[in-house]
């Protein structure tokens, strides 16, 4: 799978398609290895126009101070107020090119080029031949209008000179997908963020107001099974404590869930008046936790 990390961009990898999703998000179906080229692609694409953008953003500059020199030996008695004039026209210039550039692109999928990258590489081993992922992303910000926000309410917080607070809980699916395994068991698994804003209105020690934002994240990683009861058996002595269990006449039906919590998995990077996503844990510490939820999943079955 290497091939698909060294991909060279060109003009005619920048499917329309693609770019269109940019903002929106996506949902298709599609092998792992397609998954983690296009993950891939659209974070190349990021790449490319980001540095295109700070070419000009430096081309720009540099004829501005260029232009700004020569005023003062051609127009010496106004060379100031033109200055000012032009620098406050690059000025707008440049807010509206990198305006134009967070409209087009965004950062989200370096995230899933990396995470998402790792678990479909995983399952891929599992898949069929030419199986495939069927997979809905929201590259949205969390935290961006009302979308996400679930409830909101008036709190009160022990801190030294208190006013008001509030607190303000957010929830995205980040991504959810299912594919169908080489055994016949069905897997089914979402990846959310949960995020708690506080919001403080306090008096400091000069008598000013303050307003202080706290932030707490957790992201629950959820895999569901679907086994067929005619190749596995339960096994009798299974420990329940990490795993949901319900079955019918054809099918074990399992649930498993790790909770990534940025303050625990990364305390030296975190900061709770600072909100950051998901990239604050490895994907390798990722991939590992979601391979030791599969398998106490199916620890829990012997073999017909």
């Amino acid at each position: 799978m290497a091939e698909y990390y060294n991909i060279q961009l060109t003009t005619e990898d920048m499917a329309p398609i693609e770019r269109a999703h940019l903002h929106r998000g996506f949902s298709s179906k599609k092998t792992p290895l397609k998954w983690i080229r296009f993950f891939r692609m659209c974070v190349l694409q990021r790449e490319l126009s980001l540095k295109k953008r700070k070419k000009k953003t430096n081309t720009l500059w540099i004829a501005y101070f260029i232009i700004a020199i020569a005023m003062i030996f051609l127009v010496p008695s106004y060379w100031f107020v033109v200055n000012i004039i032009l620098f406050v026209v690059v000025l707008v210039m440049d807010v509206r090119n990198r305006r134009e550039f967070r409209k087009n692109y965004t950062d989200g999928y370096d995230f899933f080029s990396d995470y998402f990258s790792a678990l479909f590489t995983l399952i891929e081993e599992e898949l069929p031949q030419l199986g495939t992922i069927h997979f809905t992303a929201n590259v949205k910000e969390t935290l961006a209008g009302v979308e996400h926000l679930k409830s909101a309410e008036d709190a009160t917080f022990e801190t030294p000179g208190f006013i008001s607070g509030k607190e303000e809980f957010y929830e995205k699916e980040i991504g959810q997908g299912y594919c169908t395994l080489k055994d016949g068991a069905e897997v089914s698994f979402s990846f959310v963020e949960k995020v708690r804003k506080r919001i403080i209105n306090k008096k400091g020690l000069s008598g000013k107001r303050k307003t202080k934002e706290k932030y707490k994240s957790v992201y629950p990683f959820i895999l569901k099974l679907k086994l067929p009861k005619s190749i596995y058996q339960l096994k009798t002595d299974i420990d329940k404590s990490d795993i949901q269990l319900e079955e019918d006449e054809s099918f074990y039906y399992m649930k498993a869930r790790r909770k990534f919590d940025v303050k625990d998995e990364n305390p030296d990077d975190y900061s709770a008046y600072q909100y950051n996503s998901t990239p604050l844990f490895s994907v390798e510490y990722f991939s590992l936790e979601v391979v030791n939820l599969f398998n106490i999943c199916y620890g829990c079955f012997t073999l017909k």
